[in-house]
């Protein structure tokens, strides 16, 4: 068997999807599936050394990395298109047993318009060329994807009506990478946020709560090339840091921020697409493996993982800068609610494991394979 999984971002990245892509490339090695990861571009420098390090990852030996643009400055919709043909004509010539998973909305349409049975794999909200292709003109309902995975039970909702066969499955953790950076909670000092510094992820917030709470140490990782001035002395700002550091940040940490607003961007840009009503953020599994607790803005979405004052603290007015002082004040003089919190979050993590999410996608591909009596066709 071999796995071919096709997504849209280029290497290097430090995004969500990248880290979320190499994931599952990394647990479906560890049963020895050789994997074939499509992208639109890479770098020259790019080696399997590097990737490891920065993702923290092992068995890159299983996984084979394939670009198909020489150069590429701004991946449109065109490119998009042309992308999507070329995978499909590669794909198409592979006459091995093989899953072909896709993050990418238009290669799933070439894929189906080229008969070749596949996984799709939705993050967000179709918009645009995309939804009128798959859901006006029922793409969605290609007999020739396996299954639709969605990522939250709000995002299989809201498409419940235009899919006919779907599965939910939450992002995962390496709940194992955790196990070496243990601690007893003591007190708090430190508060961390990890992540992205886009719209709508509460950065603001974070610095207008350091201010009310000088006594406490603020540290934020996940800056690109936004620029900030006036900060309080109690508050640190890094860069973005490798995916392999993360584990021991967030267990030397005493409390976790997810100060989200209403709305939450992929970027910087204004006319970005909203993903707050349906995101599930890769840090909040992270979060909740590493023990520390954790204080999160009330999004219904995330209240499918967490629970207020069993594996995090929710704030319901979480544009109010005071109700972030009180729950962290409140938080650091309960260490019994703190224990519970810690313990409840590492149980929680283990439910949902990257290997979990491999297992499922196999079972789904054996399960479509006998029951079609689907056998791949020799070219």
């Amino acid at each position: 068997m071999r796995l071919f999984y096709i997504s849209e971002f280029n290497l290097p990245s430090n995004r969500a999807n990248s880290i979320h892509v190499f994931k599952m490339l990394n647990s479906f090695a560890k049963k020895k599936i050789d994997s074939t990861l499509l992208i639109p571009f890479s770098k020259k420098n790019i080696n399997k050394n590097n990737l490891k390090k920065f993702y923290g990852i092992k068995n890159l030996r299983y996984i084979k990395i394939l670009s198909f643009f020489r150069s590429l400055s701004n991946f449109n919709f065109i490119y998009r298109i042309i992308f999507g043909f070329k995978i499909s004509l590669f794909i198409k010539d592979k006459a091995e047993d093989k899953v072909i998973i896709t993050r990418s909305i238009i290669s799933s349409f070439f894929l189906s318009l080229f008969k070749i049975y596949h996984f799709l794999e939705l993050h967000s909200e179709l918009k645009g060329l995309t939804k009128l292709i798959f859901i006006n003109f029922s793409f969605i309902r290609s007999k020739y994807i396996v299954n639709i995975i969605f990522i939250t039970k709000e995002l299989s909702k809201f498409y419940k009506n235009h899919v006919d066969k779907s599965l939910i499955l939450p992002d995962g953790v390496d709940f194992e990478r955790f196990n070496a950076f243990r601690k007893k909670i003591k007190k708090i000092k430190k508060i961390t946020y990890t992540g992205s510094f886009y719209r709508g992820r509460g950065i603001e917030k974070i610095i207008k709560i350091s201010k009310e709470l000088p006594d406490l140490d603020f540290y934020l990782y996940g800056r690109r090339n936004e620029i900030f001035s006036n900060l309080p002395k109690n508050l640190k700002i890094y860069n973005f840091i490798k995916h392999s550091e993360i584990p021991k940040i967030l267990i030397q940490s005493d409390i976790l921020l997810m100060p989200y607003s209403k709305n939450i961007y992929l970027s910087s840009f204004k006319n970005d697409q909203d993903i707050s009503r349906f995101t599930s953020p890769l840090k909040m599994f992270e979060y909740l493996a590493s023990g520390t607790p954790i204080i999160s803005s009330d999004l219904k979405v995330l209240r499918e993982i967490l629970v207020n004052n069993k594996n995090c603290i929710l704030i319901k007015n979480y544009e109010n800068i005071n109700e972030w002082k009180k729950k962290i004040l409140y938080l650091k003089k309960n260490k019994k609610l703190m224990a519970k919190i810690s313990f409840n979050a590492k149980k929680t993590a283990k439910k949902y494991s990257w290997d979990y999410r491999v297992e499922k996608y196999l079972n789904e591909y054996y399960k479509f394979k006998y029951k079609k009596n689907f056998f791949p066709q020799k070219s």
